[in-house]
């Protein structure tokens, strides 16, 4: 199940950055940057109310785990930029090979104590998706 919606995740994003793409297009960067949050915030309040369900902020939760929020923002700003230049397939592969090596990195370093295991199945993997890429870019 969590393959499938991994799945399900990556053709949702590859609309949405289409979507917000050409809403930037139409009403600049920061104001579809702003509408794209205002109509996340008024779904997951309708969601939480439906449900009621409370939000629950626990004090011993360090205050840069409530970063992703911010890191959400750069996300859509730095889409929304870059999908008028090079599209949505070489932009969410770029994502795609940031976002692995990234990865990668931290579980290399356990930044957040999470251990993983990195063999030789991952860099091979880093490699294809790097050839995948400049293919892309290139031809």
């Amino acid at each position: 199940m969590n393959y499938i919606l991994s799945i399900l995740t990556g053709f949702i994003i590859s609309i949405m950055v289409a979507l917000s793409g050409k809403l930037t297009q139409t009403v600049g960067i920061y104001h579809a940057t702003f509408i794209a949050h205002f109509i996340s915030i008024i779904i997951l309040s309708l969601i939480l109310f439906y449900k009621k369900t409370r939000i629950k902020i626990n004090k011993k939760v360090p205050l840069y785990y409530f970063s992703g929020g911010f890191l959400g923002v750069l996300t859509t700003v730095f889409n929304n930029y870059a999908f008028s230049y090079i599209g949505v397939s070489i932009l969410l592969s770029l994502c795609l090979f940031g976002q692995s090596l990234t990865s990668f990195l931290l579980d290399i370093f356990q930044v957040f104590n999470h251990k993983a295991k990195n063999n030789v199945r991952t860099y091979i993997g880093l490699l294809f998706l790097i050839i995948g890429i400049i293919i892309m870019i290139i031809y």
